[in-house]
């Protein structure tokens, strides 16, 4: 492992040996994970050492998402704040918007996919079908999930979502890790235990909660968008229909006139033929 990170590990909590073991491509995450919990231990922090430890090799399509989420921030915020535009869209019940923002979140999606596969075949880690396509589910479910959309933000996924929609953040993401234990009052240590265990336990619910809400906004925004689908495809047929019934009714005025003239023409030459006869009467 480079210097830096023995320097990470001298004066630097969890998170920045984090950081940097997961810009690591997978093929090298544990001989550097390894080797930073060892010289943790060296200095004498076994604490440090134990979490070191207890990160999680990614995936390479997680490790390729964690490369985009880092190099591209701007592109994948702009992905996020998309993201938000459809659920707010979504709320509001705002048919037409949704259908738009739908379109444009398959290009932006298409778009990230695409970039992440430069940035890991640049790395010289390229991504096969599977794991492109792991790269566009995890993506399209970071869109209707916004506690995703963080993880893969902070670039520490571990495990990319199976399935369109919410994927399971024990699976997903590194846990933030506990705080180291003061060297005081350690009478408060299991107070403070049970304490963050009731906190992650709600955070748990509150997660099964909100994965529960966007399966149904998910399912409702489906229906909504297939009624939209069907709406406008009635609309298109009775357009048609009209534009066929205007063209009928033209072609109708257009025989009606011609009608009319020879009409004309008819009378006219009776009134001829009528003064004809008159006159000859007249001569007789």
């Amino acid at each position: 492992m480079a210097s830096t990170l023995v320097d990470i590990v001298d004066a630097t909590p969890i998170d920045r040996i984090a950081d940097e073991l997961y810009a690591l491509p997978p093929a090298g995450f544990v001989a550097a994970r390894d080797d930073a919990a060892r010289r943790a231990l060296d200095r004498g922090d076994k604490a440090l050492a134990r979490q070191v430890s207890a990160l999680r090799k990614p995936t390479l399509s997680a490790w390729a998402l964690n490369q985009l989420a880092r190099l591209h921030a701007s592109e994948y915020a702009q992905a996020v704040e998309l993201g938000e535009q459809l659920r707010a869209a979504q709320e509001g019940l705002k048919g037409g918007v949704l259908r738009e923002l739908g379109a444009k979140r398959r290009v932006v999606v298409g778009a990230l996919v695409r970039l992440t596969e430069d940035l890991a075949r640049d790395a010289g880690t390229p991504l096969g079908p599977d794991a492109v396509q792991q790269v566009r589910t995890t993506l399209t479910s970071a869109l209707a999930d916004a506690v995703l959309a963080a993880r893969i933000r902070a670039g520490r996924l571990v495990k990319p979502v199976e399935q369109s929609g919410f994927g399971p953040l024990s699976e997903t993401a590194v846990p933030t890790p506990a705080p180291r234990a003061p060297t005081s009052r350690d009478d408060l240590a299991p107070r403070r235990e049970k304490k963050r265990e009731r906190e992650l336990a709600k955070a748990r619910e509150d997660i099964t909660a909100a994965k529960k809400g966007a399966r149904d906004a998910d399912k409702a925004l489906a229906g909504a968008e297939a009624e939209l689908t069907a709406r406008e495809e009635r609309a298109e047929e009775l357009k048609a229909e009209l534009r066929r019934a205007q063209q009928a009714a033209h072609e109708a005025a257009t025989q009606v006139e011609r009608a009319r003239r020879k009409a004309a023409k008819a009378h006219d030459k009776l009134a001829a033929a009528e003064s004809t006869m008159s006159a000859l009467r007249e001569q007789g």
